[in-house]
């Protein structure tokens, strides 16, 4: 009986060290934050975020500061519009967590 429960005990070890691997991988996404402004440097509310290859959309708030999350593990590129000015489209992979964008308009 000894043996049994010293061998339960042994193996219930081993499963304890492989529990806290789990979140070990590489993290596959990236968070990026900044604001959406025009060329005179005025914030432009509503601005249109989009990552064309996934479909996710998403807005800048009313001062043009924005929040998004991209994956990092293919080739995604962040595509923003609004009215009135060009579309900016950058390759995710090469925008800071701070990442400003300047519009220009039509």
């Amino acid at each position: 009986m000894k043996k049994v429960l010293f061998t339960l005990f042994v193996l219930s070890l081993s499963f304890a060290g492989f529990a806290g691997h789990e979140g070990s991988e590489k993290n596959t996404t990236k968070t990026i934050v900044g604001k959406i402004t025009d060329a005179t440097g005025e914030s432009i509310p509503g601005a249109k975020i989009v990552i064309p290859q996934t479909g996710e959309t998403f807005f800048a708030d009313f001062d043009g500061n924005f929040k998004i999350t991209v994956k990092t593990d293919a080739d995604y590129s962040v595509s923003i519009n609004t009215i009135g000015y060009e579309v900016v489209e950058k390759k995710a992979s090469q925008l800071s967590p701070f990442s400003d964008f300047s519009l220009k308009s039509l």
